[in-house]
């Protein structure tokens, strides 16, 4: 299925594993916002997916983290093309800053399930390296 699918491309190299440990992290942080409420997790991975967003990685707090984990756990590099985390990345700011968007102007029920939806996505990604935003390219920026 997800063979035939194309993502954007770039001679820059990221590691797979340092990236899915990353949104791993994120999810979890998702996760507890949908069950606590508190803002702090929202405001935390919406920092985070925006700074990653913008290709900035050694800026990322959670990527600082997943990066001394890998390092600690001794995995080996998995290098992958950046664009597709950055391109994907990018996807989950909106995401997020929409969820944060609608939690700050008192509808928390829009932000659940925006939260909600992407949560499963990040897991998606983290856990089966099942990765939407390669979709989202392929049908409808890639044609274009």
């Amino acid at each position: 299925m997800f063979k035939n699918i194309v993502c954007p491309v770039s001679h820059e190299k990221t590691d797979s594993s340092i990236s899915r440990l990353t949104v791993f992290f994120n999810a979890v942080l998702m996760v507890t916002f949908l069950f606590t409420l508190n803002p702090f997790p929202l405001y935390l991975f919406t920092f985070d997916y925006g700074v990653r967003a913008f290709g900035n990685n050694k800026y990322s707090p959670l990527c600082f983290l997943s990066t001394i984990i890998v390092s600690l756990l001794g995995w080996q590099n998995k290098m992958v093309a950046k664009a597709p985390k950055v391109f994907a990345s990018r996807l989950g700011f909106i995401c997020a800053l929409l969820g944060a968007s609608f939690f700050i102007f008192n509808v928390p029920l829009a932000s659940r399930i925006i939260i909600s939806f992407f949560s499963v996505l990040a897991f998606m990604d983290s856990i089966f390296n099942i990765c939407i935003g390669c979709l989202i390219y392929h049908h409808f920026v890639f044609p274009f």
